[in-house]
């Protein structure tokens, strides 16, 4: 087949028309929070510089046959096929010039970003989750300047804060120990930056990929094929490091 023109000018590119299946491939971010070290890909952090651009989360459950069952993060317990339970978060964002989605499965890396300010799911033992206190950040840039920001618009240092204790309420018996991922601080990525990420986000429709766990889906865990009409379950590639029933 000859190439007539391999000039594309201007044009950025689109996902539309793209195979479901190589949308969204982004490499991995996993955390060991029994070590305190950060996964980038195949390499060890003990911190990381991350600009994070969307977080979705849901519920998984295994049945006794293995498949693995997603549902949206509100779905009732009642409404759910009966097996292992675990909730799932993934944050896309930046590292470098790369987007990578950072997976949590364990409660210390998901409560980084998700812990409740308060009530019944409030754990004072971890801060509150990043991704609210970055929201009430913008909400303060808003009214003290004017300027409507989002998450992409900011650089984080994440780092692993020290050990602490992590006994389960539903296990008086079980100990492990972690450490909480700590924000030590936050940046403004720039004008020019901002306006990239911008255009980013848009040419890789997040809010699609956000969505995407807003819909059922099953899979078979061993064959690692997808029976619903979504896109396929990808399989978990975060350090699940404890087992805490919260």
């Amino acid at each position: 087949m000859n190439i007539e023109n391999s000039s594309f000018g201007e044009y950025r590119g689109t996902t539309v028309g793209m195979a479901q299946e190589s949308r969204w491939q982004y490499p991995a971010i996993g955390y060991n929070a029994t070590a305190g070290i950060f996964y980038v890909g195949e390499d060890e952090a003990k911190e990381l510089a991350f600009t994070p651009f969307a977080l979705r989360q849901c519920k998984e459950v295994t049945d006794t046959s293995g498949r693995v069952h997603r549902y949206p993060i509100r779905q009732r317990k009642t409404e759910m096929v009966e097996g292992d339970m675990t909730t799932r978060v993934q944050v896309v964002g930046l590292v470098g010039d790369e987007l990578y989605v950072f997976g949590a499965r364990s409660w210390t890396a998901r409560a980084a970003w998700l812990n409740p300010r308060s009530g019944q799911w409030h754990d004072p033992r971890f801060e509150v989750g990043i991704w609210y206190r970055l929201d009430d950040y913008i909400k303060q840039v808003k009214v003290e300047k004017g300027i409507a920001t989002a998450p992409l618009c900011y650089r984080l240092k994440l780092v692993a804060g020290d050990a602490i204790e992590l006994s389960s309420a539903a296990n008086s018996k079980q100990r492990a120990k972690g450490c909480p991922i700590k924000a030590l601080s936050l940046a403004f990525v720039g004008a020019e930056a901002a306006q990239r990420n911008e255009q980013l986000y848009i040419d890789e429709a997040l809010d699609e990929w956000i969505a995407e766990w807003n819909a059922p889906a099953v899979s078979d865990a061993a064959a690692g094929t997808d029976t619903h009409t979504s896109a396929p379950l990808h399989p978990a590639t975060e350090t699940a490091d404890e087992m805490i029933p919260f």
